[in-house]
């Protein structure tokens, strides 16, 4: 007989919250493999429309959190990691709303790779989310930990290559800031990752 699966509006909205940044990395990347300036304007706000969906959520969320007894975790731990989540969302709207002020007219050098290893890091951030049901479990919760460290540290080490590159070569001052910015704010959603995972296992060590 099949263990009845574990719920819990707080645990099951975590990943649905997480859905959503790894659904605008998707649009980000696919679009930056079939770049056109023309469409960045549309990549904005079909971006955009998505974060405005998961503040939706976290506001529902939120506002049942207010109103709850009894949480699975302590309400401030839940309420922090809402918001860390959420940051992740937002730095990824960054990218797609920079990509249109700035009015990129070329994708910067190992961009897309590092936008490959970004999106990586947000899927494994959902799954690591969607076993937070396992969490006390320190040893199998540490395993998909683990991989999103591991992108976040090899997001690094491109980011690193990439702005180093581009002050060795890069001419156009214009130009070098721009690309540098992308470079910065991609890496900045991995950190993001990180820092959800991380403080989730920080959770597991205040309730063990």
């Amino acid at each position: 007989m099949n263990k009845k699966k574990k719920t819990n509006y707080y645990f099951d909205s975590f990943p649905k919250l997480a859905r959503y940044s790894v659904e605008c990395g998707e649009l980000i990347l696919d679009f930056l493999n079939h770049y056109d300036t023309n469409r960045l304007e549309e990549l904005k706000d079909r971006v955009h429309l998505l974060e405005h969906e998961a503040d939706t959520l976290k506001h529902q969320v939120t506002e049942k959190l207010l109103k709850e007894f009894m949480t699975p975790i302590d309400r401030e731990d839940i309420y922090e990691l809402l918001r860390l989540i959420d940051n992740i969302t937002d730095a990824i709207e960054e990218i797609s709303l920079r990509l249109y002020l700035y009015n990129v007219q070329e994708v910067p050098h190992k961009f897309v790779e590092l936008t490959e290893v970004t999106v990586n890091c947000m899927k494994e951030t959902e799954n690591c989310l969607s076993n937070i049901y396992d969490y006390l479990n320190i040893e199998v919760f540490n395993a998909f930990v683990d991989k999103v460290v591991k992108l976040e540290e090899k997001s690094d080490e491109i980011y690193i290559s990439c702005v180093h590159a581009l002050y060795e070569k890069e001419k156009d001052l214009r130009k070098l800031y721009v690309h540098e910015k992308l470079y910065e704010l991609m890496e900045e959603v991995s950190d993001s990752c990180r820092e959800v995972c991380r403080f989730v296992k920080n959770i597991a060590l205040k309730n063990i």
